[in-house]
């Protein structure tokens, strides 16, 4: 019987015990997907060369199948296997003709549930696919915890994380965007942080992220999820 995840079981097999979904979440954890969002055909061209028979066209096998690999990703990010993945394909227009604003764009990106799926699930996919278990603690990854810790706004938090109240204008420098951005910056930035305290087994981290939010919320009154 295919391993399901959260009993919910999506996707045929590579094997009696890896599924699409999990093969697909492990390419987006390989092509940095805790930092960034990675693109949807990007994803499909490591899915496939990691399972070919998985991932590809039935008539030319050749070719790797994106629609297989789109419906494993949306799979991921569904609330029934735990929101392992934000993101979509394509481009999504949204409310572009009343707002103006950008369509999205195409693009995933593992959340802090999947960062702490991928931790615990990693070895046990690598052996099943016969590839080496890749390094998730990166160069780029620990730069950047490194300066998300020392940085003085979270040693302020740390100090005195009951009355930890900051600015907008602190957090701004922080998280490294404007201070009036809009709600889908922000939110990528805290998805980040997130992430890569979750990588890092840092509660601290993760609590002072959550803070942050409630911050922005409060100060600029967009952030309502």
């Amino acid at each position: 019987m295919p391993f399901t995840l959260n009993g919910y079981k999506r996707g045929r097999a590579v094997n009696a015990k890896l599924t699409n979904m999990e093969i697909a979440i492990y390419a987006v954890c390989i092509l940095d997907g805790i930092l960034k969002r990675v693109h949807t055909e990007d994803i499909a061209l490591k899915c496939f060369e990691l399972a070919p028979d998985s991932f590809s066209w039935i008539k030319y096998p050749e070719y790797p199948d994106k629609e297989v690999v789109r419906s494993a990703l949306v799979d991921a990010r569904d609330k029934k296997c735990g929101v392992l993945l934000q993101g979509r394909s394509g481009k999504g227009l949204g409310q572009l003709g009343r707002t103006k604003a950008p369509p999205n764009p195409d693009g995933w990106m593992l959340t802090a549930a999947g960062v702490k799926w991928i931790k615990k699930n990693e070895k046990r996919i690598s052996t099943l696919l016969k590839v080496r278990q890749p390094n998730i603690w990166r160069q780029e990854l620990r730069r950047k915890l490194a300066r998300l810790q020392n940085h003085t706004l979270f040693q302020n938090y740390k100090d005195q994380p009951k009355t930890f109240n900051p600015s907008l204008g602190d957090m701004a420098e922080y998280y490294q965007c404007r201070v009036d951005s809009e709600r889908a910056v922000w939110e990528k930035r805290f998805s980040s942080v997130r992430n890569i305290a979750q990588a890092a087994d840092n509660s601290s981290l993760l609590a002072f992220v959550e803070i942050c939010r409630e911050a922005v919320e409060s100060q600029m009154g967009y952030l309502t999820e």
